[in-house]
């Protein structure tokens, strides 16, 4: 996968079944909120709002799912230990630290299945300064 280049370049290199995954994710990630600045950063597509990464696609990873990381970019400390700046009710977000937690899709379908609850929790994520 291209340590550089655009988005569209990583799009590419996916094959059909995980590329559609991550159209279908930016779509809902893009109508959620508008004013995301896309580009890549660890080798994977990220959103930029305020000037800080705040979501970031994993794309490779051990269970093989395409995965979005919740964060608050990388100059803010997390605690591991600490509770999780925002509740979750849907228990989709399994948080690894306070600042962090993956959300992670099996499919397509899986993801048009949670479509509407993944906005609700990006729009609650980002409202969070």
């Amino acid at each position: 996968m291209a340590k550089t280049g655009s988005v569209a370049d990583i799009l590419n290199e996916l094959d059909a079944d995980r590329g559609e995954q991550v159209t279908a994710l930016q779509s809902i990630i893009l109508v959620t909120e508008p004013s995301l600045v896309e580009h890549v950063k660890w080798s994977a597509p990220s959103y930029v709002l305020d000037g800080e990464d705040r979501v970031t696609f994993n794309l490779k990873n051990k269970d093989d799912k395409v995965q979005l990381i919740l964060h608050m970019g990388s100059t803010r400390k997390e605690d591991k230990k600490a509770a999780p700046v925002m509740e979750d009710p849907s228990g989709l977000v399994q948080w690894v630290s306070d600042i962090r937690g993956i959300l992670s899709f099996d499919d397509l379908d899986d993801i048009k299945q949670k479509q509407a609850t993944v906005a609700q929790i990006l729009q609650r994520w980002l409202a969070i300064k």
